[in-house]
């Protein structure tokens, strides 16, 4: 029998760990740097509650939003997600999905109408962005949160089969080499850390639910990366309203 109320706050303390990942996939400027100082500073009480040894990965990137500098970071998400792509952000372009497009994408799509999950219409990313998987197992994470709370034990064994198959099926598959790339592969400290924290937060996601995946699906060969450069340019189960994604 599970004991709703431990099993409850490992949710929440899941959800806010993904919604702090989420956003900090964003593109930066001021504004989402100062969100994210603030989600970083009530972090940790939802750290100690989770049974994973990552505050050293955590302390890293959170010591890296107080001092980021917006101009150097823009530029180099700007390649590394965008333009140059040095090190590509969704999971369609990771193993042999990029082969199998359509049918990923529609999967991934499925799992978010089934609860409810949307976006707004004019945000313009595609279902398999790293920031929108990320914000979506929060998401889940809090209906499982509620599901327990309420003792919905059907909701309870939908919101969990769900949760599973996601991080097996996706978000699990692939961005624990993703975290990987962008540390070797950023050239700002921040993206480095990220990537570090990234990819021990989704190792421990599997570890703690018994998941075995082939995480190394894909690490781009030293051929495909020619390093960075220098760039100038800055650049109910259903809701109601639709999620903002930042």
């Amino acid at each position: 029998m599970l004991d709703t109320k431990s099993e409850t706050e490992l949710a929440l303390a899941r959800a806010d760990v993904y919604r702090f990942l989420s956003m900090a996939f964003i593109y930066p400027d001021k504004e989402k740097l100062a969100e994210l100082h603030e989600l970083a500073s009530d972090l940790d009480a939802s750290l100690n509650v989770l049974p994973y040894d990552m505050q050293e990965e955590f302390m890293a990137f959170a010591s890296q939003i107080e001092s980021a500098d917006v101009t150097a970071l823009q530029p180099d998400y700007t390649e590394l997600f965008l333009t140059r792509m040095f090190c590509p952000s969704t999971e369609t372009t990771y193993g042999k999905n990029s082969f199998n497009q359509p049918n990923i994408l529609g999967d991934i799509s499925g799992f978010y109408k089934a609860f409810g999950f949307v976006m707004n219409d004019d945000a313009n990313y595609a279902f398999d962005q790293v920031f929108v998987e990320l914000e979506f197992m929060s998401f889940l994470e809090l209906k499982i949160a509620y599901a327990l709370d309420q003792n919905m034990e059907e909701q309870i064994d939908i919101c969990l089969s769900a949760e599973r198959r996601f991080l097996e099926q996706h978000i699990g598959k692939w961005t624990g080499v993703f975290g990987e790339n962008l540390a070797a592969r950023a050239n700002e400290a921040y993206y480095r850390s990220l990537g570090l924290l990234l990819s021990k937060f989704m190792g421990s996601e599997l570890k703690y639910h018994g998941i075995e995946v082939d995480s190394r699906i894909k690490e781009l060969s030293k051929s495909d990366y020619e390093g960075p450069v220098e760039c100038p340019q800055n650049s109910s189960d259903e809701m109601d309203e639709p999620l903002p994604l930042h």
